[in-house]
C-alpha cells in the first residue's frame, strides 16, 4: 500500500496529501496502560458489587466480560480484538525471524550477520526510527528483507481511537517511503508489545494493513546474554515459528541490542541443524 493512498470503508482507494495531520498526544507507556486497565476493572467490580444482590447474573456477566477484555488486551494472539496470525504453516520446513523497534545502533551488526548467513528477515520499523536512520531503512530494503510497520513512536494503542491508530500508520509509512521508496513497506503491522484495544484492528484493517503477531518471544530486550538468546531461540524453532527479536529499544531510541546481534549466527546454525530455512513473513505464507 502506498503511503499516499487510503483504503476507505467501501474498499476504494483514494489519494491523500503527503503530509499527515499529526495527532498531538504523548506515547502511552505499558505502565500507564496497565494502570488504566486496572482502574477500569476496579470500576467494573464496583459496579458489579452494587447490582449483585438484585441482579446477580448481570454482575457475573460484567465481571466475566471485564476479565475477558483485559485478557485480550495483553495477550498478543487473542482473537477477541481481531485476527492476529502468530505462526505459519507447520507442514513445511520454514520459520521467520522478525525484529521490532528499529532501526537503531545494533541494526548494522544484525544486518551484517544476516548477510553472512544468507538469511532474510522481517523488520517491523518505527517511523520515529526511520526518520533517525533513513540509511538503515534503505539498507534493510536493499538487502531483500521485508519491512512492516510498528507504528510511529512505540506508544501503546489500547486506549487509542481509530484516528490515532491511522496517524501512527500514516506517519510511519511516509517515513519509510521517504527513506527507501514507496514500495519498501509491506502492508503488515505489529502493535507495540502486541497490546491492542477495540479500535486497533478495525483501524488497521481500514488502512489496508494486516495485523501480525509472533509464536515466541525470547526476551532479548532484557539483554540476557547472547548464549541465552541463542538457547531460547533454538528451543522455539519449529516449522511455522515466528520468532520475535529486537534490533533496537522502543523506549530508548539509541539503546543497543548487542546480545541479539551476537546471537544471530547461533540462531541460524540452530535452524540449519533442525532442517529449517529462515525466511520472511511473506515467504512463510502468513
Amino acid at each position: 500500500m502506498l503511503p499516499s493512498a487510503h483504503v476507505d470503508a467501501a474498499g476504494e482507494t483514494r489519494d491523500e496529501p503527503r503530509k499527515s495531520a499529526v495527532v498531538k498526544t504523548d506515547p502511552m507507556s505499558p505502565s500507564r496502560t496497565i494502570l488504566r486497565v486496572v482502574a477500569a476493572e476496579a470500576a467494573v467490580l464496583a459496579g458489579a458489587a452494587l447490582v449483585a444482590t438484585r441482579h446477580p447474573r448481570m454482575a457475573v456477566a460484567a465481571i466475566a466480560g471485564g476479565a475477558l477484555a483485559a485478557w485480550a488486551t495483553f495477550r498478543p494472539g487473542s482473537p477477541l480484538y481481531g485476527p492476529v496470525p502468530s505462526r505459519g504453516p507447520r507442514d513445511a520446513p520454514y520459520a521467520a525471524l522478525t525484529f521490532d523497534d528499529g532501526p537503531g545502533p545494533s541494526t548494522p551488526a544484525i544486518l551484517d550477520a544476516l548477510r553472512a548467513e544468507g538469511v532474510r528477515a522481517t523488520f517491523f520499523i518505527l517511523g520515529r526510527q526511520a526518520r533517525r536512520h533513513p540509511d538503515l531503512v534503505r539498507r534493510i530494503h536493499a538487502e531483500g528483507h521485508q519491512i512492516g510497520s510498528h507504528g510511529y513512536d512505540h506508544g501503546i494503542l489500547v486506549w487509542r481511537g481509530p484516528r490515532y491508530v491511522r496517524d501512527q500508520l500514516t506517519r510511519t509509512a511516509l517515513a519509510i517511503a521517504d527513506a527507501a521508496g514507496p514500495d519498501a513497506l509491506s502492508p503488515i503491522f505489529r502493535a507495540p508489545h502486541g497490546y491492542r484495544g477495540p479500535a486497533t484492528w478495525p483501524a488497521v484493517q481500514r488502512a489496508g494493513y494486516r495485523m501480525m503477531g509472533w509464536s515466541r518471544g525470547v526476551f532479548d530486550s532484557a539483554n540476557p546474554g547472547a548464549d541465552v538468546v541463542v538457547q531460547r531461540s533454538a528451543a522455539a524453532l519449529i516449522p511455522g515459528c515466528i520468532l520475535l527479536l529486537h534490533d533496537a529499544d522502543g523506549w530508548d531510541p539509541e539503546a543497543a541490542r548487542d546480545d541479539t546481534a551476537a546471537a544471530i549466527p547461533g540462531i541460524c546454525a540452530a535452524a540449519r541443524d533442525r532442517g529449517i530455512e529462515l525466511v520472511t513473513l511473506d515467504e512463510l505464507g502468513v
